[in-house]
């Protein structure tokens, strides 16, 4: 390529200093050229008419030759001071022009800015996403809401294992008793939502832009249709017809993004986690794009960590079998203060008035305390009187353990139990079981730790249940958060500080060991789009992301939740924003606020593996669960084909899981990026500024479009410049300013005009000058007989030419620095010598003194 890296103002600035070149080389060549015709003959004597001196001197003294060799005409000395003034800034301003003709262009550069005003009503259409999310979402076939209760896995939890009537349902079911137990007695079993029960959880999004969703709005990206069972004497929905259910499969993982992607349905955070659901369309495509924004209801999980202050250190190295865990001997928990400087008084996290103050801090904190507390008593480092009894904890009559001391989790021989599935390298480990790296260390023939207080994983259960706040058999309470709960295992790195990606054999490694809880809300978020290249999603970037603020308390958004007498295990509430008219609704939990936390409840042995089993289409009231079972419980508890995080394949993946999990303070920031990875892949939104999707039809087709759209700002170009650059060209413009303010105030002072240019013009001609030499007090007759011209009485140019300029003259060089002037050969009558002058060797030849 010619011009390689160079922008256009580059480019620009190197013709204009190559035009400069040209033009300051040209007027120097050309003279060259002149005197190179020009013939000398003895004592460089040159013979041209009077006019043509005047043209050659013009000429030669209009160039910077002058300037360049010090020549008569360029000389400063004897010169008046006012007049040296003015010749110089002749060469100074064009010193002063070239710099300016080469530097002035550099500063140009082009943008692409917004039109000044943005543009109302334009019309937006749907653009369809050509990655993998987009051709892996199932179309909208049919696909009408379908919601299940009851059919509980643990019926121990307070609910139901059989069906019940959902809130607000067309369902009828009773219940009778005996002593055999309880059993339902099912008159109708209905799965739809009733539309009014629709038209309630988005009334609210009247009072918002048309492009905010509602819960309706949320739809699974994969879903399946549910088989009747043909046993006579099963319970079925819907008179036996199949209904659809949500399911879940992986389209891609973007956990490496750091970014604000558009996918198939949605927007998704992954520089802090989250996602928006809007049905994607743009305006029209336009040559240099478009940008405008829009309000969004996001979906966005909170977490907070906490560090137990316990490590699991190990030694790497390549064996066989029974060396276990990625080839990794003397596994220890060490003390780095988490038992030795243990808090003796117990932390208790409130979880009343939750949706102003989850207090998510506090729950991971109680958690990690109770979990040290009892690992505590597992290892025989303190005592208490009663596990059972809360009070218990706070009783501790000796402390075993000091801050590096180690307790050893494999055996002599380096065996250990398949509990420690989390420790090893290159993994990233979340459990929501508590304690779980000691279970199993006291069974067996040789059992390696003693546990004498036979302290079980059911103790360690209380840290989860203490910090999640809700149980299934618990009614929906607003202020009551659900929250998951659990263990997360660092990714390991090596103690010595050389790379973590070098894992050499004998090198040593340690794993930090965090107690976290996470929530998830409901907000509302103002987006910025830029729309710009081809008619599809591939073209539509998310510039920015805000929280929406909001002038005052009336204009926050009014939210509700679902109140009846279920159980959570049985029914997980409805939310959604609602209009004013709904306040006070008995039916209803309302509060008016910037976000919603969302309901739902404890995520745990139990609670995860009775959602996981849902057989439902309302994803607006579960996915957001689905994903922290996802997250906290693995594949072997959530959805099996989940992406598996706890192993990263690549090492990028795990550099990342590494940087993040290496403090308290940026673990939460890896479960955020996890969960929304996981939920972009779960869900997708169905309301566009084109139209909504219309439900029981074929994928694209959608409701009108919307009249509402938001004002869109057109992209042009535009031709910018840096100022820096303008210097010379500036100097050039004050120059030249004060150059036409003189010549503006001579003029109007009549000190010069036309005529005295034309007569100093002709004073100075070189032609004139020497004839006016040889001629110099002649008469027009005496002239005349010496010529042979006629001499007119006026005295302009084309006069001048006719009588004298044609006359040739012959200039040479003299002695003692004269000037030789020779008239034509044929001049034989001797003529008066003008002053200064004399005679040389004849009469036609005469010499002036230079």
């Amino acid at each position: 390529m010619l011009f390689g890296d160079l922008d256009v103002a580059d480019v620009s600035g190197l013709i204009a200093a190559a035009v400069t070149v040209v033009q300051i080389a040209i007027p120097l060549a050309l003279p060259i050229i002149l005197l190179g015709i020009l013939k000398e003959e003895q004592a460089h004597a040159t013979t041209a008419s009077a006019v043509s001196w005047s043209v050659i001197g013009g000429f030669l003294h209009a160039s910077q030759w002058p300037t360049l060799l010090s020549a008569d005409s360029a000389s400063t000395q004897g010169v008046p001071k006012q007049i040296e003034l003015v010749t110089s800034t002749k060469t100074i301003f064009a010193v002063l022009t070239w710099v300016a003709a080469i530097v002035t262009p550099i500063g140009l550069y082009e943008s692409i800015v917004e039109d000044d005003k943005p543009t109302q009503g334009v019309s937006f259409h749907y653009i369809k996403d050509p990655s993998d999310f987009g051709n892996g979402t199932r179309p909208r076939v049919n696909l009408p809401w379908s919601r299940i209760c009851g059919y509980s896995t643990y019926p121990y939890d307070g609910a139901s294992d059989y069906p019940v009537a959902c809130p607000n349902s067309f369902s009828n079911v009773t219940t009778f008793s005996n002593e055999t137990g309880d059993y339902p007695v099912v008159h109708r079993l209905d799965s739809h939502v009733p539309e009014y029960v629709i038209d309630t959880f988005q009334s609210g999004l009247k009072n918002m832009e048309d492009s905010v969703s509602s819960i309706f709005d949320i739809e699974a990206r994969s879903y399946s249709w549910q088989v009747t069972n043909d046993d006579p004497d099963a319970i079925v929905h819907d008179n036996g017809k199949p209904y659809p259910r949500y399911d879940f499969q992986t389209m891609s993982s973007n956990l490496l993004a750091d970014d604000y992607l558009a996918v198939e349905g949605l927007v998704v955070d992954m520089k802090n986690g989250g996602i928006g659901f809007r049905n994607h369309s743009a305006p029209p495509l336009s040559k240099y794009g478009s940008t405008w924004s829009e309000d969004l209801l996001f979906i966005e999980p909170e977490s907070q960590c906490v560090d137990t202050n316990l490590t699991f250190d190990f030694k790497h190295i390549r064996g066989f079998p029974p060396v276990r865990r990625d080839h990794i001997i003397d596994l220890m928990l060490t003390d780095r203060g988490g038992f030795a400087m243990l808090n003796l008084t117990r932390p208790t996290a409130s979880t009343a008035n939750a949706q102003h103050d989850p207090r998510l801090w506090d729950r991971a904190y109680e958690a990690a305390w109770i979990n040290n507390v009892m690992s505590m008593v597992y290892l025989n480092v303190t005592n208490v009187r009663n596990i059972s009894d809360p009070d218990g904890f706070q009783s501790f009559s000796y402390l075993n353990s000091h801050v590096g001391k180690q307790f050893p989790l494999t055996s002599m021989n380096n065996t250990s139990r398949d509990v420690n599935v989390g420790i090893g390298l290159r993994r990233f480990w979340i459990s929501y079981v508590y304690g779980q790296y000691l279970d199993g260390l006291d069974f067996g023939q040789w059992p390696l730790l003693k546990n004498p207080f036979n302290v079980s994983l059911n103790d360690f259960s209380l840290a989860a249940s203490r910090c999640s706040g809700k149980s299934g058999h618990d009614n929906n309470n607003v202020d009551d958060l659900p929250a998951a709960c659990g263990l997360v295992y660092g990714v390991a790195r090596r103690t010595d500080g050389k790379s973590p990606i070098s894992f050499e054999l004998g090198s040593r490694w340690t794993i930090p060991l965090y107690s976290c809880t996470m929530v998830v809300k409901a907000t509302i978020k103002k987006v910025t789009f830029k729309f710009n290249g081809t008619d599809n999603l591939s073209s539509l970037k998310v510039t920015e992301i805000a929280d929406k603020v909001y002038p005052n308390e009336s204009s926050k958004p009014l939210w509700g939740i679902e109140r009846s007498d279920k159980k959570l295990a049985d029914a997980r509430p409805l939310w959604g924003l609602i209009s004013d008219t709904y306040q006070g609704n008995i039916s209803l939990h309302t509060l008016r606020q910037e976000s919603l936390y969302l309901p739902g409840y404890e995520i745990g042995p139990h609670g995860g593996i009775v959602f996981s089993r849902l057989y439902q289409n309302l994803p607006g009231a579960d996915f957001y669960v689905r994903q922290m079972i996802n997250l906290f419980g693995g594949p072997q508890v959530g959805d099996i084909n989940a992406v598996d995080y706890t192993r990263p394949r690549d090492i990028a993946t795990l550099r990342k899981m590494l940087e993040l999990s290496s403090k308290a303070e940026t673990t939460p920031k890896i479960l955020n990026l996890i969960w929304t990875d996981l939920a972009s892949n779960a869900v997708i939104g169905t309301r566009g500024l084109h139209g909504a999707r219309v439900q029981g039809s074929a994928a694209g087709e959608f409701t009108g479009p919307s009249s509402n759209t938001p004002p869109v700002t057109f992209m042009r170009r535009r031709i910018r410049y840096q100022w820096a650059y303008a210097v010379p060209a500036l100097a050039v413009l004050f120059v030249a300013a004060i150059i036409l303010l003189a010549t503006v105030v001579l003029g109007l002072l009549r000190r010069v005009g036309p005529r005295k240019i034309r007569r100093f013009l002709n004073k100075t001609s070189q032609g004139r000058i020497l004839t006016t030499y040889l001629f110099g007090g002649k008469s027009e007759t005496e002239v005349q007989a010496v010529t042979g011209a006629y001499i007119p009485g006026q005295n302009s140019r084309e006069k001048w030419v006719q009588s004298l300029g044609k006359t040739p003259v012959t200039v040479g060089d003299g002695q003692c620095y004269s000037l030789s002037i020779e008239m034509g050969s044929q001049t034989s009558q001797a003529l008066p010598l003008p002053r200064g002058v004399r005679w040389k060797n004849s009469p036609a030849v005469y010499e002036y003194e230079r």
